[in-house]
């Protein structure tokens, strides 16, 4: 019997004991560092933003509101491809002096976003052969991401020619009730694990899509390369990016924002986790070999380590179970004076897991906060426990699962 109990939990428990330690050393590693303003450049490179609009809504007309204050006397330009939008939009844009198309991918199989960006990267392509634009970088802007005006006025000239990728910042406009304030927990998390933390340890961060200034020529090149059975688009841009011969420069310039309204209902929430653990675990499972194989070959610990970010369980979930796991556990001591497991594993994942959520909450002065909404937890562990399972089925390959947000 205890063979079989060894055979079954020593897995999981060793899973869920890592990634907790994985959690506590990437916390650790997060602290934001005082970036450098001044600079003794000049260079003010021609960037172009694009604004894929599928289906916008009147939040639309202040994203291009906030967009024409952000680049006023600028070397920017703005493209805008509306997808099944009114008319009334593609009118407002052009009276910006926008650059506006309107396409459908609908009737075409597979990543519908991922065609537009196709698309988007041919449209670019034919404009610079007519010597209409040269951008040194562009910019994807969501269609419900309002752009701070003094975006780019916080980035130095110098840091345009030391990096690919500049990826900015995104911010919570609310976070009025229990759902809107774990997603904005779970960005300011991504935020200290996955860009701070990388980034201090000398590995590429990781780029969240809207906000993203990349280089022109490494954005095109990486877009043909995407797996169009691939659901959503940035993380398999990511791995593209770190299976690329080309050692990509990367920096979080956090000085420079963006706000949305985060996820405030149920119904916004599922199917956005579904499209997130659907990039996520798809990735894992289909290009793992792929990132192994680039850090073998180019001697880099970047592809590897970003490999094990994707193989991460749903954060809530972990939490929740980590705890029901370990509760059992101690139980189980008091009953029988033994570890079920011969060694507290799960008792031990709690300490590193907990001490890790208490450093980074202590950081970020959301204690309170976090205790007034916990008893939303379970809930919102349980619906993320079958987006996961939901997220890798067949039927979401190669789809782009569109949420909308309200300002």
């Amino acid at each position: 019997m205890k063979t079989v109990l060894y055979i079954l939990l020593i897995p999981f428990a060793l899973y869920f004991c890592f990634y907790a330690f994985y959690w506590l050393i990437l916390i650790m590693a997060g602290k934001e560092k005082t970036q450098k303003k001044k600079s003794v450049h000049v260079n003010n490179p021609e960037v172009l933003l694009i604004l894929p609009a599928y289906k916008p809504t009147p939040i639309f007309k202040q994203v291009l509101d906030a967009v024409a204050v952000a680049i006023k006397n600028r070397n920017i330009k703005v493209f805008v491809l509306l997808q099944q939008a009114e008319k009334e939009y593609g009118c407002y844009a052009r009276e910006k002096g926008f650059w506006v198309e309107s396409q459908n991918f609908d009737h075409l199989p597979g990543n519908s976003y991922q065609h537009a960006l196709r698309y988007i990267c041919s449209q670019i392509a034919a404009h610079q052969n007519k010597g209409k634009i040269n951008p040194e970088f562009v910019m994807l802007v969501d269609k419900d991401n309002l752009i701070a005006s003094d975006f780019f006025e916080k980035i130095p000239a110098h840091v345009y020619d030391q990096f690919d990728v500049i990826q900015g910042k995104r911010l919570s406009i609310s976070t009025h009730n229990a759902i809107s304030f774990f997603d904005h927990i779970t960005e300011r998390l991504n935020d200290t694990m996955f860009r701070f933390a990388k980034q201090n340890l000398g590995l590429m961060i990781e780029i969240s899509g809207s906000g993203a200034l990349i280089e022109t020529d490494l954005f095109m090149d990486t877009i043909h390369k995407l797996d169009p059975k691939a659901p959503g688009f940035d993380k398999n841009f990511m791995i593209n990016l770190l299976s690329s011969k080309r050692e990509v420069r990367s920096i979080f310039w956090s000085d420079s924002t963006l706000t949305e309204e985060k996820t405030a209902s149920q119904q916004a929430h599922n199917p956005q986790r579904v499209r997130w653990f659907g990039e996520q675990y798809y990735n894992a499972l289909y290009h793992g070999g792929k990132l192994l194989k680039a850090s073998w070959k180019y001697k880099r610990l970047a592809p590897f380590e970003y490999l094990l970010t994707l193989y991460r369980p749903p954060r809530s979930v972990q939490f929740l179970l980590i705890h029901f796991f370990a509760l059992a556990e101690c139980a189980s001591w008091l009953i029988t004076e033994t570890w079920p497991l011969d060694f507290p594993v799960f008792t031990l994942a709690l300490a590193l897991q907990n001490a890790a959520i208490l450093i980074f909450l202590i950081l970020q002065k959301n204690i309170s906060t976090t205790l007034r909404y916990g008893a939303r937890l379970p809930l919102l562990a349980w619906h993320n426990f079958f987006n996961a399972f939901k997220s890798i089925k067949k039927e979401n390959h190669g789809k782009f699962i569109h949420t909308n947000h309200q300002l």
